[in-house]
């Protein structure tokens, strides 16, 4: 394999989340970003490798493990990724000197989600959720709590939310 064929062969472990399961999986992401797969409107399937499932109220216990699979993006209420690095598009690659960060709170069920979300210009909550193409939102340095079973938590350096699974959104503190 030569070195141009392994960098487009780059893959991304990360904690897919929907309403009733976990799966730890290995994504491909070839020469593009996360954020870029999954806002990509070509295709409704985000398919994965080397997954195991789980249940959301028992995250230790595998349900199974599985080689390959496909996952249905729209179902994806959000993404717990282990490292910031290859994850975010160049949309969110924000100068450090015009953005702003804010303590939000998120519900999607059945998680509660704290973090930071860092913007530009004017913080609008609404149209962080419903303006710009990207269908996820990047929470950094986020904590995922199941609300059901608070003993049981996620957390990451980013946190990517699907903005249609937002049931509440809200700054903590914003002025």
């Amino acid at each position: 394999m030569s070195l141009g064929s392994q960098s487009r062969s780059h893959i991304l472990t990360a904690d897919f989340f929907t309403n009733t399961h976990r799966f730890s999986a290995n994504v491909v992401v070839g020469n593009r970003r996360l954020a870029d797969v999954l806002n990509d409107r070509m295709t409704d399937f985000l398919e994965v490798k080397d997954i195991y499932v789980s249940r959301l109220h028992k995250p230790g216990e595998i349900l199974g493990a599985y080689k390959l699979a496909a996952l249905t993006k729209k179902h994806i209420t959000f993404i717990v990724i282990a490292t910031e690095a290859d994850m975010l598009s160049q949309e969110y690659k924000y100068n450090p000197l015009t953005r702003s960060s804010e303590d939000v709170f998120l519900s999607v069920p059945p998680f509660e989600i704290t973090g930071k979300l860092e913007i530009i210009g004017k913080f609008d909550l609404k149209a962080i959720l419903t303006i710009g193409t990207t269908t996820f939102i990047p929470i950094f340095q986020g904590t995922a709590v199941n609300a059901n079973h608070p003993d049981v938590s996620f957390s990451g350096p980013v946190i990517l939310v699907n903005k249609v699974a937002v049931e509440f959104f809200s700054a903590l503190k914003h002025k």
